[in-house]
């Protein structure tokens, strides 16, 4: 079997969760399953692909501007993506995001999409066009897909809901993390403070991280030796400095960049917790990555979080700044209360294999050829 990958996820993200899945698929498929992978893409910075082997890229430089160089590339792959459809040498094609360029070339092939959250639908009066494209776009392509993979029950019943799709059509195949078979480089040193939990990713809209910041600002002035440790996604904005600024807390919350997995990887180590503020998620791959770093995971009770963590979690109603910090300052006070966290995430950690979401997915393609 031959699966076709197109190059929307890779053209213009150095990292990121969808990205990271479409590639960790890909590898598993190529290595494990005995898939003739391909990725249709020529230029890009990403990181996945740049030290691994799934597809031999060239790197490009930001010589219009950061933005305008993007789309240019971006572009360009789509054309050689569309050539590649167009040639009809694979089973079945499975797009990494919603642009519908594709549609003309596939003639009858079959294709597979996968959908990671509904969350610019079930927040468009609030945070309207977050990932770019409109309802009736993705409708478009959920309607005319073989198959739609959804990364979570809770992920399913929102596509039902907002697209209504027929129950049929969608398969529930969980994230997996490669996190679960890391093996860290020992050469790799960070240097951050003895005490700090650790937020990971975008912290914009409704992500909450406001409203988590304001929590825990008291339990930070009263403990000068803890700290908050933001990972990736660009340093502090000025909105950002100036809110930790009237709080008093602007020396303890810190931004480190995500240069490596090695790094990723002692981040989560060494935090007291993870913790997850966020209002709506599709899935949540950082709550995996943390299981499998031994790092005790805080959530907010909310959309997919209970049922991909379970009880290997405390959670907290992000609504509520009292609850978040009191769940907290739980966490922190008993080392006892940790070690059980880290020990069900390990076990819980074995539901989201990488081999395990990769069978599944093969699954599907088999059954739509």
């Amino acid at each position: 079997m031959k699966v076709l990958y197109d190059h929307q996820s890779f053209s213009g993200a150095k990292y990121g969760g969808v990205a990271r899945y479409f590639y960790d698929l890909m590898y598993n498929l190529k290595y494990e399953q005995g898939v003739d992978v391909e990725l249709a893409i020529k230029f890009s910075n990403n990181d996945y692909l740049k030290n691994g082997d799934i597809k031999n890229i060239t790197p490009f430089g930001f010589f219009l501007g950061y933005a305008k160089t993007n789309l240019l590339f971006s572009h360009v792959n789509r054309l050689n993506s569309a050539i590649q459809i167009a040639r009809q040498s694979y089973d079945v094609f499975h797009p990494t995001y919603f642009k519908d360029y594709f549609l003309p070339f596939l003639g009858k092939k079959p294709f597979v999409i996968t959908h990671h959250d509904v969350i610019p639908e079930k927040f468009s009066t609030q945070y309207a066009g977050l990932d770019g494209f409109d309802k009736d776009q993705k409708k478009k392509i959920l309607d005319k897909a073989s198959k739609i993979i959804a990364v979570s029950e809770n992920t399913k019943k929102d596509i039902l809901e907002v697209f209504n799709i027929s129950p049929e059509k969608v398969e529930v195949i969980y994230h997996s993390t490669h996190f679960a078979a890391f093996q860290p480089n020992p050469n790799v040193e960070i240097l951050t403070p003895k005490r700090y939990l650790l937020y990971v990713g975008n912290r914009e809209n409704y992500k909450n991280f406001d409203v988590y910041v304001e929590s825990i600002a008291p339990i930070l002035k009263k403990q000068d030796d803890l700290y908050l440790i933001c990972a990736g996604n660009g340093k502090f904005t000025v909105s950002e400095q100036q809110l930790f600024a009237n709080l008093k807390v602007e020396k303890q919350i810190l931004h480190h960049q995500i240069t490596s997995d090695d790094v990723l990887y002692q981040l989560y180590k060494n935090a007291i917790a993870f913790v997850y503020p966020s209002l709506y998620e599709g899935f949540g791959i950082p709550v995996i990555e943390a299981f499998a770093c031994d790092c005790p995971v805080i959530l907010s009770d909310r959309s997919c979080f209970p049922e991909v963590a379970q009880d290997a979690a405390l959670y907290f109603n992000p609504d509520d700044k009292e609850n978040i910090a009191f769940q907290i300052e739980k966490i922190i006070e008993n080392t006892d209360l940790r070690i059980e966290l880290i020990k069900k995430g390990k076990e819980r950690l074995q539901d989201f294999s990488p081999t395990f979401t990769a069978q599944k997915t093969l699954q599907v393609y088999k059954s739509v050829i």
